[in-house]
This record gives C-alpha cells, sequence and structure tokens, in this order.
C-alpha cells in the first residue's frame, strides 16, 4: 500500500530537496526530533516529567548559584565544565 502524502507534506518534500546536501540533514534530523517529540508525548510526555524533576531537584538545592555578573557566571560555567571533564573523562582519555 503506498503512502498517502498530503500538499504540505509534498512542499516540504519539493523544498527539501532543493537544499544542499549538509542542509537536508539538518532538516531531517529536525523532523526527527519533532516526531520523537511527539511520540514522547504520546506516551505521557516523559520529557517534560524529567525537566520538572530536574527544576525541583535545582530549586530544593537553592538554585543554580552561578554569580551576579557576567564574568562571576563564566568562571563558575568554567569551573563545572573542568569538574566534569575530571570526574567523567580525563581518565578515560588519559589511558589512550
Amino acid at each position: 500500500m503506498p503512502i498517502k502524502i498530503d500538499k504540505s507534506e509534498e512542499k516540504i518534500i519539493f523544498r527539501l530537496r532543493e537544499l544542499p546536501e549538509e542542509k537536508k540533514s539538518e532538516v531531517l534530523d529536525f523532523i526527527n526530533f519533532l516526531r520523537t517529540s511527539r511520540i514522547k508525548e504520546e506516551k505521557g510526555d516523559e520529557f517534560s516529567y524529567y525537566l520538572e524533576r530536574l527544576r525541583k531537584k535545582i530549586k530544593e538545592q537553592g538554585g543554580l548559584k552561578l554569580g551576579n555578573t557576567k564574568d562571576e557566571i563564566l568562571q563558575k560555567l568554567r569551573e563545572t565544565r573542568k569538574m566534569v571533564w575530571k570526574e567523567k573523562y580525563e581518565n578515560h582519555f588519559r589511558h589512550k
């Protein structure tokens, strides 16, 4: 049984064919993201559930505490990135 394509999908497919190859993959990735989001929404919106749990956990611990100025925030983010690198990846890449 052939897949039925409505007029709006037909326009999208036609426009997709005109794009350069690197843009096609970006568009297809985005379409896949939307499709996956819709599937998750149908399954009880798991993403929103976990996002809300994360927000509550952050709030219970007193917030993100990044700083008050742009420089303080950037410094805190850099420190966090270094800490995550050391904890998760440093040992793995050092042994190679």
